[in-house]
């Protein structure tokens, strides 16, 4: 056996969690440059400034990292001066700003330190960015060694983030323990693996008991104890559930059919994520059904089809607009996803098609 490190990021969580950034972050240096989406900014930026008035340390600047995270992006961003000249970065905002600034860590060999201003995924405490190319389209997986320094979650701001986002979260998050327990079945796995596959029970608990209430605390806009359990399941169990299951940077149990589904209908003309019933989590979420009844296990399939149906998650396919046209078109393409490839059979087009059909007929 060959040595290996584990590293997992440390959190901070609460409504005043933006309190504790000196204490975690002025090991690093004095300056730090915040980067992030252009309404995160706008929603952490009071509390930022206030978190760190008379500590010694100071926030140099606030930048858009634009609309995707790319290396263009990223690129262009390390080149400017008041971020070459910051000790630490702080990301700010969702899974593409987040994930920009892992890229520009990376080319300026800075640390950064992780703020998520909504609970849709778990890109502020994974290790990997999901590159795309200027056009929008995917580029591919980056890994990292390390993750951030450590993250700081704020109740309070995600309580505020528009509901769509943890709507959206809710799908992407359970979706994972199906995935990954499904993926690593009658597998011999490593200590790090089967802690990984162990945990990722817990971002589906998690959920089915907390996430109903957590939406409508998100609504009504209360940082309340069912909303941190939902917001902790997708932003930190996720993310370290992908850090252990895909330590070795491949994506044999980080991720499945309910994945296959959203990215082959991703190759659909005219298929906008940016629609609310096609939001990534949304979709994953009905791709958890189809997965489960290409597994067999049906009884589990109608416990979650429930599930949808009571957080308004899609349970058949004209909840996300989809025919059954639709699921043949893409059927080749979710296919050939390579996160299938470690599934205890071999997934073909037919079994996509087959799985549908049988849900379409709700």
């Amino acid at each position: 056996m060959e040595n290996y490190s584990i590293l997992i990021p440390s959190y901070t969580v609460g409504p005043k969690a933006y309190e504790k950034i000196y204490d975690y972050c002025h090991v690093y240096g004095k300056k730090a440059i915040v980067i992030g989406g252009a309404r995160a900014m706008a929603a952490a930026k009071a509390k930022l400034v206030q978190a760190l008035e008379g500590t010694g340390m100071t926030i140099t600047g606030f930048l858009c990292f634009g609309k995707e995270c790319t290396h263009e992006a990223a690129r262009r961003l390390a080149e400017k001066p008041q971020v070459q000249e910051a000790d630490i970065l702080f990301a700010v905002g969702g899974g593409k700003a987040v994930d920009t600034v892992k890229l520009i860590s990376l080319v300026l060999e800075k640390p950064y330190a992780a703020f998520p201003t909504i609970a849709s995924n778990c890109a502020a405490s994974s290790s990997v960015s999901i590159v795309y190319h200027e056009d929008g389209s995917f580029c591919e997986f980056v890994h990292f060694l390390r993750s951030a320094i450590h993250i700081f979650i704020d109740t309070d701001i995600i309580a505020h983030a528009p509901k769509q986002y943890l709507w959206a979260g809710i799908g992407d998050t359970y979706a994972k323990y199906y995935e990954v327990s499904i993926s690593a079945k009658g597998e011999q796995l490593e200590h790090f693996q089967a802690l990984g596959v162990n945990m990722s029970r817990m971002c589906m608990q998690t959920l089915v008991e907390h996430g109903e209430q957590a939406l409508e605390d998100n609504i009504a806009g209360i940082a309340s104890y069912d909303l941190e359990q939902a917001a902790l399941a997708i932003i930190i169990t996720t993310g370290w559930v992908s850090m252990l299951v895909a330590r070795t940077h491949n994506m044999d149990y980080n991720g499945g059919a309910a994945h296959a589904f959203f990215y082959g209908l991703c190759s659909l003309p005219g298929f906008d994520e940016t629609q609310t019933e096609h939001l990534h989590g949304v979709v994953v979420g009905f791709g958890v059904l189809v997965l489960l009844i290409m597994d067999g296990q049906e009884e589990e399939c109608r416990k979650m089809q429930e599930f949808n149906r009571k957080l308004g998650l899609p349970a058949v396919l004209k909840d996300i607009d989809i025919t059954m046209e639709d699921v043949k078109a893409a059927a080749a393409v979710m296919a050939r996803d390579e996160d299938l490839e470690h599934y205890p059979y071999r997934v073909t087009p037919e079994m996509f098609i087959e799985a549908a059909e049988r849900l379409n007929q709700e």
